[in-house]
């Protein structure tokens, strides 16, 4: 067997069981089919044989169904020139989605539209979804706003005639996929085909270099193991467990140190300390702890472990600001994290909802201020808008920083997003579980306060009727108010200083050099409460 046909069969592998498929196990209804109808729970779809091997997706996000009809939810998409494994075709019971036309059934689970793709001699590329460039920590080239009133443009049609589609505000963020000249002036073109002003916008680096580590053993051990220093200017390591006492070195940040043993201030002032080596103490103030902890209640279900081998979940410690991920009992990887500063992120147990392998985010119609970051990658929603995702925009991992999600260093993000099942393959954009018992499991606790373990909020996506409501809620206070809706007007925002050709300020106040890496970018925050898969 060849290596690309070996990756290939690890890759389906990993994403068999994950999702249920009612031709699985002939007679045997599949665990997801009590949120269905009756209907579709006495249906059976019966698989023929095919001579299609495999099939490229047409469309730019081609879907794929969790049963061959409409409606039923989609379990996943896959971009254009995707490649998939046909296993069987199903004809379509009514003209509903498909236009009377078959569908096929393809590896790992569900079931594409015969209209959405096209027959291909070509097996699917190995690999995982968003492969980098040599060298890279991230997906994409990224520029941030440089100032309010940069205008944005639909297509040429627009530039021509003057009118731009909205302002940007400073601090935005797009994703470049083109630099141009046009009409005699310099442009970018995003990766969804609107126009900036060069002159408006200045380039990203690569975001934070920091990373997490990787864990050995047999997972026998729980409790204190290592930490990670956040003093910015420098970690004191003294010779007792006091503030008073002497000196002996100061560590760089981010450095990482063994947890030996925990003591009260002798000083009786109250300081915790920790000892990491002979003589040698740190405050446990100025240190990120990651203690590993047995399995909690409701985050490994025997049935996900028996029927679907996967005993994934992940431990978020918002006290720490530290991120834990394990196999069982075995502690896998330990990371630093950023999450919800202007608005906590929630604790719980929270199955994984959804993967995306980069999404936009903006705000909510219920929001007065208005942002954009385009192009996030990795991300794993575990509830309503919560994510653990990357941040590049940022170099705080340690602290508190987020608008409620989990932000994660750029390798970080990919390692959890590639780790955590199913793996997507390559082309495979996103994927939506039809049945949250199959899911790893967020676990999100605060180590910090002494309170018994909550469930602050309900697991699943964002609940569309609250989303209405709370829209329906900002419309009438902005209306009591006499404010307008948060919507960029051209008419009265847009600065005729960035009509192409015009100056824009060197002084600008977006945030500094990422801690650790050499390349110069904005590092700004993004909000994520955004519907990020609608329909």
């Amino acid at each position: 067997m060849s290596v690309q046909a070996l990756l290939l069969a690890h890759t389906l592998r990993a994403l068999t069981g994950l999702e249920p498929d009612p031709t699985q196990v002939p007679g045997q209804l599949p665990a997801q089919a009590q949120t269905g109808t009756e209907a579709e729970v006495r249906a059976e779809v019966v698989l023929s044989d095919t001579e299609v091997e495999y099939v490229e997706a047409t469309w730019s996000e081609t879907v794929i169904r969790g049963r061959p009809w409409v409606p039923h939810k989609r379990v996943a998409t896959v971009s254009e020139g995707t490649r998939l494994v046909v296993r069987g075709v199903v004809e379509s019971r009514d003209d509903q989605g498909c236009k009377g036309k078959p569908w096929y059934a393809v590896y790992p689970f569900g079931y594409v539209c015969s209209q959405h793709v096209r027959e291909t001699k070509k097996a699917p590329a190995p690999g995982t979804a968003m492969a980098l460039g040599e060298g890279k920590r991230l997906p994409f080239t990224y520029a941030y706003v440089r100032a309010d009133g940069v205008p944005l443009y639909a297509g040429y049609a627009d530039i021509d005639a003057g009118i731009p589609t909205r302002p940007l505000t400073k601090g935005m963020s797009v994703v470049v996929a083109r630099s141009l000249e046009y009409d005699g002036y310099e442009w970018i073109q995003t990766r969804d085909g609107a126009f900036i002003p060069k002159s408006g916008i200045r380039y990203g680096g690569q975001g934070s270099a920091f990373a997490g580590v990787e864990f050995s053993g047999d997972g026998s051990y729980h409790g204190p193991s290592f930490a990670w220093t956040h003093g910015v200017k420098g970690t004191r390591v003294r010779t007792a467990p006091s503030p008073k006492a002497e000196i002996v070195q100061t560590l760089p940040l981010r450095t990482r140190v063994p947890l030996l043993e925990r003591a009260d201030s002798q000083d009786g002032g109250g300081e915790v300390f920790w000892r990491v080596g002979e003589g040698q103490w740190i405050d446990a103030s100025v240190l990120n702890e990651v203690h590993l902890i047995e399995p909690p209640a409701d985050v490994l279900a025997g049935w996900r472990s028996e029927h679907v081998g996967n005993d994934q979940w992940v431990d978020v410690d918002l006290g720490e600001q530290v991120l834990v991920a394990y196999r069982g009992h075995q502690a896998m990887f330990a990371t630093m994290i950023s999450s919800g500063r202007s608005h906590a992120t929630p604790r719980g147990n929270y199955p994984m909802w959804a993967k995306v392998a980069s999404t936009t985010m903006a705000n909510q119609a219920y929001e007065d201020k208005p942002y954009m970051v385009q192009g996030v990658p990795w991300v794993v929603l575990f509830q309503g808008h919560n994510a653990l995702h990357g941040a590049y925009w940022h170099d705080k991992f340690g602290n508190k920083k987020s608008h409620g999600c989990v932000n994660l260093a750029p390798l970080d993000a990919r390692w959890v997003f590639e780790w955590l099942g199913p793996s997507l393959p390559v082309g495979w954009t996103g994927y939506l579980p039809s049945d949250l018992q199959r899911s790893p499991v967020v676990h999100v606790r605060d180590s910090s306060k002494a309170t018994e373990f909550v469930q602050e909020r309900p697991i699943g996506p964002p609940d569309r009727e609250a989303e209405k409501a709370r829209a329906e809620e900002a419309e009438a206070r902005r209306a009591a108010a006499a404010v307008d809706a948060p919507v960029l007007d051209p008419s009265d925002r847009y600065d005729p200083s960035f009509v192409p050709g015009g100056r824009v300020s060197d002084t600008l106040d977006v945030g500094g050099q990422a801690q650790g890496d050499g390349e110069s970018g904005a590092r700004l925050e993004a909000r994520e409460d955004v519907d990020l898969l609608p329909g």
